[in-house]
């Protein structure tokens, strides 16, 4: 694959001896463009190499997602209207007429019709269902995407193995689990509640320490964190018919394949409104908080879990942070949940005298 930016020009293309490795070679004229290219988007850039023998002088591996990742923060800064212009305010004119050059060459691809591939006239043939070729594709998990939020330093997340999306019957099926990958659909509504974007959540710290959902009446018990522990906070969001709502870490980060939605204390923000916060950027899910569950010692935090209630949002808005949005069956959990620190939150969500629910449910203005 050519591709000329302004930061240079480059042929990307995997060698036999990148496959196993999962790598792409990028190959340059000049090492400049390497170099640049990894000053921006690419740092992870392996070594780069000189022959004077082959017929890109300089090249360098890195890992396809990586590269991909590059490639689309490239398109994410895309900023200008012309690139020549651009090219000339970053390289010089030189490179620009250069480039200049090249158009010119390729523009025999417009004015020339010989240069025209034609398309089969009508629609392609498909196998026909349960075919052996149709069955294989159907099979065959999806590759790897960019996460349509950047993460806090405004970098793309590449999904290494995107989730597949359930059948959307299972939505209404109160004992079947939901997976909801990124970019997924969702029902308009669930339980008789619509699925709609939390238009006004959130976005400055004082906003989040009074943020809506707080249960100020809840009894808690004294919150010890021990001093080797960051304070945390998270929820088991309960569905009406019964089901949890749970979060895929992106790249299974922590070895999470499936978690409930916590983060840690902040900006000196109660547990609740922390809890409501992290509920909300890990699910896209605005809740309301509706029992204390325990405190639960982690691998690295001490964290309270409260019960909630799902009161408006869309696992559509899930953040970087979160790969899928599943809904499952209390029954499936044990299955889904393969970290050792969510089986104690298993247990206690299974004992009903663990948990001490409020009387009185947060009001919505």
């Amino acid at each position: 694959m050519w591709i000329i930016t302004s930061l240079g020009f480059f042929s990307i293309v995997q060698k036999t001896t990148d496959k196993a490795a999962g790598r792409l070679t990028i190959r340059a004229r000049v090492r400049s463009d390497l170099e640049a290219l990894q000053a921006t988007v690419l740092p992870d850039l392996g070594a780069i190499s000189e022959s004077k023998s082959t017929d890109y002088r300089f090249r360098a591996t890195a890992s396809r997602e990586l590269v991909q990742a590059a490639l689309a923060q490239l398109v994410a800064q895309l900023d200008y209207s012309n690139f020549k212009n651009q090219v000339a305010e970053v390289q010089g004119q030189k490179r620009e007429h250069l480039y200049h050059e090249v158009w010119g060459v390729l523009n025999k691809l417009q004015c020339d019709p010989g240069y025209e591939v034609k398309q089969p006239a009508g629609p392609v043939a498909k196998p026909a269902v349960g075919t052996r070729s149709a069955s294989r594709k159907a099979s065959k998990p999806p590759g790897p995407s960019v996460h349509p939020r950047p993460n806090d330093r405004g970098e793309p997340v590449v999904i290494r193995q995107p989730h597949q999306a359930s059948d959307p019957k299972a939505w209404g099926d109160a004992s079947a689990t939901v997976t909801l990958p990124v970019g997924g659909q969702v029902p308009g509504a669930l339980n008789g509640l619509a699925f709609v974007s939390w238009a006004e959540a959130p976005t400055t710290r004082s906003g989040w320490h009074d943020v809506p959902g707080q249960a100020p009446d809840l009894v808690e018990p004294v919150f010890n964190c021990p001093a080797d522990r960051h304070p945390a906070a998270g929820v088991v969001i309960l569905e009406q018919d019964g089901r949890v709502v749970l979060v895929s870490p992106s790249n299974a980060f922590g070895g999470y394949e499936n978690t409930f939605p916590k983060g840690r204390v902040d900006d000196g923000r109660s547990l609740q409104a922390t809890a409501i916060k992290e509920a909300f950027e890990k699910s896209g899910l605005q809740v309301a908080i509706t029992g204390f569950l325990g405190d639960f010692l982690r691998t690295t935090t001490f964290t309270r879990y409260y019960l909630a209630r799902r009161v408006g949002g869309t696992p559509i808005d899930m953040g970087w942070e979160s790969q899928s949005v599943r809904l499952a069956p209390q029954s499936a959990l044990r299955k889904l949940l393969n970290g050792a620190a969510d089986r104690p939150v298993l247990e206690a969500l299974a004992s009903p005298a663990a948990v001490v629910c409020t009387d009185k449910l947060p009001r919505f203005p």
